[in-house]
């Protein structure tokens, strides 16, 4: 009988303090996390879906609750303690139940499959085509499957549980979203594999999805508990649980070649369980409010980038408001004892249209716990934040306004020696600036500034408040100059007669107009004599 135990075989993607990248087991991802520098799998989605499942181990076996003394002993220990790795995985509770191809109980699967005909493993698969879906990067489609190896259906598979997309028919019920769907994931990245896993599972209850630290921390993790003859809407009981979470019932159907090699070829698949109510409360995950809609899990946009959202992201999570990962809140405490000023945090993140994937996204961002706020007093640095942020929309708004009186004075321009306004269409003006391309410039012209922004704030977060206001007019200028430039690039090449020269004169008079900006500039020019 094949076996594929994702304990000891090669199938986790890590890469060394090199960059070099590895496949090993998951004793080996543990016992050597503090060698490790991350997770890196083929795709974003399947990153944070494998980190979601290293992290539900963690929690389960070596910081089950939220115990401040115990998470400081591991994070001193600096590694995770070999014989204690091994304890955990000889559990006769848990020997068997890491194997991919156990007859009774393979992981992350059900041995008896509630589909009547096999899917292709495309399925599995998020950036590949199957039935309607589009392509992405894959070019497999039903009609002409191949075999995957089984490190690589095996990185599918977590991948699937953690964030199947839903919609279409199904048993015992149609196709609901994975946890993953609908939100980005915030991982706080450590020097190593080891120092991301601890920071990540925070000892506070809240990043726990508990209300107070004597609370029942819930269902252990999937591979610990019976399986379910048939799978229901019911809610989630505690982090590990909704860590791995069965979105899916699936059966892998494989075989084995002559030579001993066995792959997976395809796959039955229906609908596991369904969250309900849904989790509104993911501790890996920031919070959105809207007037519409509440508060509902921040997500990922095509056309907008994290750092736009910083004055959401560092205001730490409040009951009724939009704010941070509730794992934001203990770099505080990390930070106070320990010299770590700054962290790296991934944000993955797909983008859906219903149940296609329009895109998927991994954005780095910058996170200073001297400027997380969980107060709204004048005094916090937060307030520059958001003074910063709305400069830069305030400026994007003045420049889209400039290139919309360039675009229309080059579709529909006055009769010559009239001051008419130009007759353009809206929505021709509207095409054409879109094909400027301004707007994205100005964005990824900024960002690096604003990191360095935030990095000059937190060093003086406990300055006065004139000392980091100051910082607040260096980057009015900044943001006063990206635009010029901006615009200046996306009109460069309007100068090939006279009336695509008026056009740009046009715009440009726009473009200078607002006083604000002036005022900042005569500012910073006194400030500088």
């Amino acid at each position: 009988m094949p076996s594929f135990n994702l304990i000891h075989e090669p199938w986790l993607p890590v890469l060394d303090a090199d960059g070099r990248r590895h496949e090993v087991g998951l004793r080996d991802a543990l016992v050597n996390a503090h060698q490790w520098r991350e997770v890196y799998a083929d795709n974003p989605i399947e990153t944070a879906a494998l980190n979601r499942l290293l992290l539900a181990i963690v929690i389960d076996g070596f910081l089950p609750h939220p115990d401040e003394d115990a998470w400081w002993d591991r994070w001193e220990a600096g590694r995770f303690d070999e014989h204690a790795v091994d304890a955990y995985f000889a559990d006769p509770v848990r020997a068997d139940r890491f194997d991919l191809l156990h007859p009774e109980r393979p992981f992350y699967q059900h041995p008896e499959p509630l589909a009547k005909d096999p899917a292709p493993l495309s399925k599995l698969f998020h950036a590949e085509a199957s039935g309607n879906n589009a392509t992405l990067f894959g070019h497999e489609v039903d009609a002409f499957p191949r075999p995957r190896s089984l490190a690589e259906t095996a990185r599918a598979v977590v991948c699937t549980q953690a964030a199947a997309l839903g919609g279409g028919v199904s048993k015992p019920f149609n196709f609901s979203h994975a946890p993953l769907v609908g939100g980005a994931v915030f991982w706080i990245r450590g020097r190593s594999l080891f120092e991301a896993l601890l920071l990540n599972a925070s000892p506070e209850p809240e990043a726990r999805m508990m209300l107070h630290e004597n609370d029942d921390p819930g269902w252990p993790p999937a591979w610990e508990r019976p399986l379910p003859k048939i799978h229901a809407r019911r809610p989630v009981h505690g982090y590990r649980d909704y860590l791995t979470w069965q979105a899916r019932r699936l059966t892998l159907v494989t075989e084995t070649h002559p030579g001993g090699e066995t792959v997976a070829t395809a796959v039955y698949i229906t609908q596991g369980d369904k969250d309900d109510p849904p989790v509104q409360n993911d501790p890996l995950m920031a919070s959105a409010v809207s007037r519409t809609k509440g508060v509902f899990p921040y997500g990922l946009r095509a056309d907008r980038a994290v750092w736009r959202d910083a004055d959401t992201l560092f205001k730490l999570l409040r009951p009724g408001e939009g704010g941070s990962p509730r794992t934001f809140s203990w770099l505080r405490e990390v930070h106070r004892l320990t010299d770590i000023d700054r962290y790296a945090v991934d944000v993955f993140g797909l983008i859906n249209d219903q149940a296609k994937v329009e895109m998927w996204r991994h954005e780095q961002m910058p996170v200073f716990p001297a400027l997380l706020a969980d107060a709204t007093d004048e005094g916090h640095p937060i307030h520059q934040i958001q003074g910063a942020l709305d400069l830069a929309n305030e400026q994007r708004d003045i420049l889209n306004r400039a290139l919309r009186t360039t675009a229309a004075f080059l579709l529909a321009p006055p009769k010559p020696g009239t001051n008419d306004a130009p007759d353009a269409d809206p929505k021709d003006i509207t095409a054409l600036v879109a094909a400027f391309g301004a707007e994205p410039s100005f964005w990824t012209a900024l960002e690096p500034h604003f990191h360095a922004f935030l990095a000059r704030l937190a060093e003086h977060a406990a300055d006065d408040y004139d000392t980091r206001q100051a910082f607040l007019w260096k980057w009015a200028a900044i943001v006063y100059g990206a635009a010029r430039e901006a615009f200046r690039a996306a009109t460069a090449h309007l100068d090939r007669d006279a009336r695509q020269l008026r056009s740009v004169a046009e715009g440009t008079r726009r473009l200078m107009r607002p006083r604000a900006f002036r005022e900042h500039l005569q500012t910073l020019t006194t400030e500088e004599a």
